[in-house]
């Protein structure tokens, strides 16, 4: 991690921290007072609960929790820690919520058949087992989100009023205010859509050319095709996280049904 600070004003600084990880760069931004002297810790601390949950649930790490579970769960039962649990259980929760738009195993080898379940999560013995051969579970479209939630009740914890946590400019969080300004204001680099954010979170979804891993519709099985990056405003990141892709990928009719239930709308 690195960080610098800079006093504004007679009273208040702004302390900049950042560092590499899930693959893409993650910036905090906080407005605070001069003497206040635990900004590192915290950072530092927001920087491990980061690195935690990536060794959990990045797929592309051989030695990851969810590769392990991509591995043998199509042949026994995989026991898990409570964090890969919660973290599946809410990706559940969320395809039922969505009418299937959002779906962690789109990247399976074999689809599941209609009203099926990929996975089955085992509450009392706290494991996770598959459906049939093919499955694979990518938590990469909502692992940010979900992890931004976290940081926001760290956050929380520590009585930080004026903060921005930006992640790899795609889930955005901002709570209080810029030092010169009301809220924060946020420029979108795909679409270049400015907002205001102030205790929400702005996502933002789509397949571009710089796209690494592009956004499947999981009711086709198909690339999605060449709509432009949508943008989502929400109270939860996690959720953002989810209704960019649906925005992105369902009908308006469908979008703005699953939008409204969760109370966020498109910018």
């Amino acid at each position: 991690m690195q960080f610098k600070q800079q006093n504004y004003s007679a009273t208040h600084k702004i302390f900049y921290a950042w560092f590499e990880a899930m693959h893409t760069r993650i910036d905090i931004a906080v407005s605070a007072p001069i003497l206040r002297n635990d900004l590192v810790t915290i950072a530092s601390e927001i920087e491990q609960i980061v690195q935690k949950y990536e060794r959990i649930a990045n797929r592309f790490d051989p030695k990851s929790e969810i590769s392990l579970v991509n591995k043998n769960a199509s042949v026994k039962a995989v026991r898990i820690s409570p964090e890969l649990y919660d973290l599946l259980a809410d990706c559940e929760l969320h395809n039922t919520n969505t009418l299937g738009y959002f779906d962690v195993s789109v990247y399976s080898t074999i689809a599941a058949e209609n009203g099926s379940k990929s996975y089955i999560l085992n509450t009392n013995n706290q494991t996770v087992t598959f459906s049939q051969t093919g499955v694979l579970l990518d938590l990469s479209g909502f692992l940010k989100g979900y992890v931004l939630n976290k940081l926001i009740s760290i956050v929380e914890t520590k009585n930080i009023e004026d903060i921005l946590i930006n992640v790899g400019n795609s889930s955005i969080y901002a709570k209080g205010n810029h030092p010169f300004g009301e809220g924060w204001k946020i420029k979108i680099p795909d679409t270049q859509k400015e907002c205001v954010l102030n205790n929400e979170c702005l996502t933002t979804s789509g397949n571009t050319d710089k796209s690494q891993w592009k956004i499947v519709n999981p009711l086709t099985s198909k690339t999605a095709g060449t709509k432009k990056p949508i943008s989502v405003l929400s109270k939860f990141p996690d959720e953002g996280e989810v209704l960019s892709k649906v925005a992105y990928l369902a009908s308006k009719s469908d979008a703005k049904a699953i939008l409204k239930n969760y109370n966020a709308r498109i910018l």
